[in-house]
This record gives structure tokens, sequence and C-alpha cells, in this order.
């Protein structure tokens, strides 16, 4: 089975990709190109919201 690392390097072209902060993404992407952000997620109108960290992977 190919991981989506592998997948995304096999891309004839630019690509951009969000995902959850962690080592493990950061160490499957490491060969593109990151940026760290920060976003807020929310469940529903009213409910608490929790900042959480994401990667932009491109390449």
């Amino acid at each position: 089975m190919v991981g989506p690392a592998e997948q995304v390097a096999g891309i004839e072209g630019r690509f951009v990709l969000s995902l959850n902060d962690t080592p493990g993404v950061r160490e499957a992407f490491g060969r593109f190109d990151i940026e760290a952000v920060e976003t807020t997620y929310t469940v529903a109108k009213g409910s608490s919201a929790k900042k959480v960290g994401e990667v932009l992977i491109s390449g």
C-alpha cells in the first residue's frame, strides 16, 4: 500500500494539502514545503471553540 506522502510525490504539477500538525505528519511529509498555521475548530454555533495547529503542505 502506498502512503499519502508517496501519492502526492507522484503528482505531475503542484498541490496544497492541509493536515493536523503532528510529529508523524511532519516526518512523513518532510520532503515538501511545510507551513504551520493555527485554526479554530467548532462543531456547532454556540459550542466552545478549540484552537488547533495544522500544517499546509505544498509541492
